[in-house]
């Protein structure tokens, strides 16, 4: 390696660090991820049977896109942002190299392998794999959880004025739920390998969705879109007061969601007496009336923040306040900026894909909403399925695409993308996509909505692809910061 190399390769674990982070995430969405998903879909449409091999395919896709498409890209983005929002520095940065090959090995070979141990039939070296892609995933959340424990050793306490103060609390759940969906996936690979599955159990499965959905992407994304939204979309700036407040009724609520599976699990645990439990129809009542009321105050607490933020634009852009201080005699010296944007279009329309990312979250409020009120089922079925893929495909990717369109480049030093016009092919892919993978799970028995729903896989694909290009070619762009 040559002495330029090795300076920048030193310069993206300390400056960049997101970005060996979001290149793994497109490198394991494009094969694992959405591909996977895309042969999935393409083969119902085809009218091939599924066998035995089927759900051990459906895990692994599931864990390539949690772990790997949404869970690097929101570790990758907040390693950077959040040390910084606080104004600090993540500590033990060198750890982080460790840290992301563990990671990317172990969600890789859980990937590769379980489906294999499907199709071939399990046996003393897949399970072994299997444990191992585990241990080496609840590794590498060890070494990252490290370097955030010793820089919140280093950082001085929040005051109520700092900037993070209102949006702390949700980080703290969003690496909380990540490091449980860790340890909970490593518990279920366990209990899979005792029984010599190639699957986890339901009630491990099930869980570390909820974690990884509502516990790691939600409020992630409430930290993001209430620090950067503002700035980036020239909204009004949120209220300061209530979040903290907000965060801790969203934690019970996900809480009392999961509860169904937290006593299947500590059911398990405890054996024969756990078997007793179980068969108590009182218990089980309450538990499905606690994740009832879970649910209904979750999504509550979804809509709340959507309120406040204020995409709608019921209040004027924060710019307003400070237009007094502005000196019109200089405005000739300012770059034009697009109406309503601080820009001039070097990110492209990535505000297509906030908006659009948002109503899809809407969408998946009602939905999940729908699914928990008792009575609705007998009048309208609300396909989970559905509803879980308009978080995923609908809000998650299409808010990951936004966001890596928008803030990526300047975390990597850079003034816009490199092909702002790819911004709105992912616009219209990235909808379209999720469009025919939703709309077609309302009418499961309709031959032409199961041709839609093969070809969603495919565009979704295209999706990604389009944006592993735009941003391999953001990141390739020489950086300022590096000596020649």
């Amino acid at each position: 390696m040559t002495v330029k190399n090795t300076q920048i390769s030193s310069r993206v674990w300390t400056r960049h660090i997101h970005e060996p982070f979001v290149r793994a995430a497109l490198v394991i969405a494009l094969t694992t991820g959405f591909g996977y998903g895309a042969a999935m879909v393409a083969m119902l449409a085809l009218g091939v049977v599924p066998g035995a091999w089927y759900p051990a395919l459906v895990q692994a896709h599931g864990h390539a896109q949690l772990f790997g498409w949404l869970g690097l890209f929101v570790m990758g983005m907040g390693l950077y942002f959040l040390p910084r929002l606080r104004g600090t520095q993540l500590q033990k940065q060198e750890r982080l190299r460790y840290a992301f090959a563990l990671l990317v090995t172990g969600i890789a070979l859980r990937t590769l392998t379980q489906p294999t141990a499907g199709w071939l039939g399990m046996n003393a070296l897949w399970r072994a794999l299997l444990l191992l892609s585990s241990l080496l995933e609840i590794a590498g959340m060890v070494v990252v959880a490290s370097a955030l424990v010793a820089t919140i050793r280093a950082q001085k306490p929040l005051t109520p004025n700092a900037p993070a103060y209102p949006v702390e609390p949700f980080a703290q759940i969003g690496f909380l739920c990540l490091a449980l969906a860790y340890a909970f996936n490593f518990l279920g690979v366990g209990d899979a390998f005792l029984q010599a599955r190639a699957v986890m159990a339901a009630r491990y499965d099930q869980l570390v969705i909820q974690l990884i959905l509502y516990g790691v992407a939600i409020p992630m994304v409430i930290v993001f879109s209430l620090r950067n939204l503002p700035l980036f979309m020239r909204l009004a700036l949120p209220p300061r007061g209530g979040w903290r407040t907000l965060a801790l009724v969203y934690a019970g609520a996900l809480f009392l969601r999961t509860a169904p599976q937290w006593s299947a699990i500590a059911d398990d645990a405890l054996g024969a007496a756990g078997a007793l439990l179980r068969a108590n129809y009182v218990l089980v009542i309450l538990f499905d009336a606690l994740a009832t009321m879970g649910t209904i105050a979750l999504n509550g607490c979804i809509l709340f923040f959507l309120w406040r933020l204020d995409l709608i634009r019921r209040r004027p852009p924060w710019i307003v306040d400070r237009a007094p201080n502005t000196r019109p005699d200089l405005d000739y010296l300012r770059p034009p900026s697009r109406a309503n944007y601080p820009d001039n279009g070097e990110y492209g329309r990535f505000e297509l894909l906030i908006y659009s990312a948002f109503v899809w979250l809407v969408v998946a409020v009602i939905l999940d909403v729908l699914r928990a009120l008792p009575g609705v089922d007998q009048v309208v079925t609300i396909p989970q399925d559905g509803a879980r893929h308009a978080l995923m495909a609908g809000f998650i990717t299409l808010l990951i695409f936004g966001m890596a369109a928008r803030m990526a480049p300047g975390f990597s030093g850079k003034r816009g993308v490199a092909y702002p016009d790819l911004v709105m092919w992912l616009f219209v892919l990235g909808n379209t996509a999720a469009l025919l993978r939703v709309v077609p799970t309302f009418f499961p028995q309709s031959t032409f909505a199961l041709m839609l729903w093969g070809l969603s896989g495919f565009v979704a694909w295209v999706a990604v692809l389009t944006l592993a290009i735009l941003m391999w070619g953001t990141f390739r762009v020489e950086r300022r910061d590096v000596p020649p």
